[in-house]
């Protein structure tokens, strides 16, 4: 089993290579959880539960955006939890247009599984 600076840069690597598919699949936990921020008028998180819902949500996102650009600054790590600081440009394939997006990742792992994905954007 990978401590969590090895899981972290690996997890990295393979995102920075634009393989977050083959990210998600080697390290993402049976019961991760994704937490995001809304995008309702009352603000309540976006909450996947299940690794097949969020490789759903991840599948979903990548048939209709592409990460163009990609820059990340990490992973930093404090206990049993790393953060990612990611900016990116994102192509959005229906339509063409480009639009600049930055997002702090903070990621918790349990037994060399990320069991939890919450996201701060900005």
């Amino acid at each position: 089993m990978a401590d969590i600076e090895e899981l972290a840069d690996d997890f990295l690597s393979l995102i920075q290579s634009g393989q977050a598919v083959a990210a998600a699949e080697k390290y993402w936990a049976i019961d991760i959880v994704i937490i995001e921020p809304g995008d309702s008028i009352e603000h309540v998180p976006v909450i996947v539960t299940g690794f097949d819902a969020a490789r759903d949500k991840l599948n979903n996102w990548l048939g209709h955006s592409a990460m163009e650009e990609l820059s990340i600054d990490g992973p930093f790590i404090t206990g049993n939890r790393f953060a990612l600081f990611i900016d990116m440009l994102i192509k959005r394939r229906a339509t063409g247009e480009r639009k600049p997006f930055s997002e702090i990742a903070i990621y918790t792992v349990r037994d060399g599984k990320i069991i939890e994905e919450r996201y701060f954007y900005g």
